[in-house]
């Protein structure tokens, strides 16, 4: 039980610094799709939510944390051990939803980049770290 508590807190840390290479990749990718020239999400305009709904945006990771590629939602829910013949570790899930806007305020959208692992689990059995920011 010590060795299983051991690998999955191994797995943890990985996590944790692979997240600062994944998430700013998550990021620009948001800021892409703004601007219309996402490699991997459709266009978006300003105050604009994303995914679209019933839709998912996920990038697929390796275990070193490099950018695979965009993952459908099917396998995004299933889990995947490889895309396109690379071994995948991570998965990072970006959505936004609207805040509550305030008079005078300018609109801004919470979004959300969650990183999940390991990869090949459901997606309701994966590790989850959630990063947070607000986006126009």
């Amino acid at each position: 039980g010590a060795l299983a508590e051991s690998g999955k807190s191994g797995l943890s840390a990985e996590a944790e610094t692979r997240s600062a290479w994944m998430v700013p990749i998550c990021m620009n990718e948001i800021r892409a799709s703004r601007e219309g020239h996402s490699e991997y999400f459709t266009p978006t305009v300003t105050g604009q939510v994303f995914p679209p709904t019933g839709d998912v945006w996920a990038l697929a990771f390796s275990p070193e944390g490099k950018v695979l590629g965009k993952v459908s939602k099917a396998v995004y829910d299933k889990g995947t051990k490889d895309l396109n013949g690379a071994k995948v570790l991570y998965l990072a899930a970006i959505s936004s939803t609207l805040p509550n806007i305030q008079t005078g305020a300018t609109p801004m959208l919470a979004a959300k980049i969650t990183v999940e692992y390991p990869s090949g689990a459901p997606a309701a059995k994966r590790q989850k770290l959630d990063f947070f920011t607000r986006i126009p």
